[in-house]
């Protein structure tokens, strides 16, 4: 069920933007914010370590959301995350019943309550939605660079971007986001899913002491300045599987956050690369058929 409302919240925020005109990236959180007659203002300077707010009140609602990191990728997000607080049904009402004042801290939320993972994904599909993210990257190099250039015509967060791409790609790619010598979170396309058993890396995972992230993750500067490596590995390098494709590593640094950003894929792979003649039709073909739950 969690899933399913996650998907939902994505889905809503796809259709706002859409409804809304929007027909190249980037959306404008701020512009959909007037037109449902919100009433928008910048962070006070004392309200520390919230990233927005949402409060009922006469004659308009006030979306509040911050912009101390003078960055327009965070108050993108911040606005829209708010939005889905006001757009996404039962969010009002939960508000509301908890005195009409709602507060968001920063980040992409990892396992917080179920209202704000909601938001996030309602925020990710309102300033991405996947029939414009899937047209960019389609028409971009497979990995980082494609990442950087949704990041910039969708004016957010490397991060949001790089979950982005992972959730609408066709071909195999997997973001993971480490700190020190740990995997914070992962998220593999689907298709990455494909190449093999057991692809999955829960929180807390140590990093394959040999590969590129982990020496670039040993020298806190790299991560501080924003550097940037590549490297290559095989599948099984990160995980625990039955195949083992080489695939391209690259990493970037996320500054002052302490963590950093790691691309896994390859622009050479596409059908699994363990599949026999007879198992690669079959896999062409369910490439082609329609799914329904895509067909959005």
């Amino acid at each position: 069920m969690a899933g399913f409302r996650l998907k939902m919240a994505t889905q809503t925020g796809e259709k706002i933007a859409r409804d809304e005109g929007f027909t190249s990236l980037p959306v404008k959180p701020l512009i959909i914010a007037e037109r449902k007659d919100l009433h928008v203002e910048k962070k006070p300077p004392g309200m520390k370590g919230i990233s927005g707010a949402l409060i009922f009140m006469e004659p308009k609602p006030l979306l509040i959301y911050s912009s101390e990191h003078q960055n327009a990728g965070f108050e993108n997000f911040s606005i829209a995350h708010e939005l889905g607080h006001y757009c996404l049904p039962d969010h009002p009402d939960q508000i509301l019943q908890s005195g009409g004042q709602h507060f968001s801290r920063a980040g992409f939320s990892e396992g917080s309550l179920s209202i704000e993972l909601e938001a996030d994904h309602f925020a990710a599909g309102l300033l991405m939605p996947d029939f414009l993210v899937r047209k960019l990257i389609e028409e971009s190099e497979v990995g980082l660079e494609s990442i950087r250039e949704l990041a910039g015509s969708a004016e957010v967060s490397l991060t949001a971007a790089a979950i982005r791409v992972a959730q609408c790609a066709r071909f195999p790619i997997c973001i993971v986001v480490s700190e020190g010598a740990t995997v914070r979170y992962a998220f593999p396309s689907e298709s990455f899913k494909d190449l093999g058993r057991n692809i999955f890396l829960p929180k807390g995972t140590a990093l394959p002491g040999a590969s590129t992230t982990a020496r670039f993750n040993a020298l806190a500067s790299n991560v501080a300045s924003g550097r940037q490596a590549t490297g290559e590995c095989r599948l099984r390098d990160w995980f625990d599987t039955d195949r083992n494709p080489a695939l391209d590593e690259q990493v970037v640094g996320l500054g002052s956050y302490g963590l950093t950003l790691t691309v896994l894929s390859s622009d050479e792979l596409g059908i699994d690369p363990g599949l026999d003649e007879e198992d690669e039709e079959a896999a062409l073909e369910e490439n082609w058929t329609p799914r329904f739950a895509r067909g959005r």
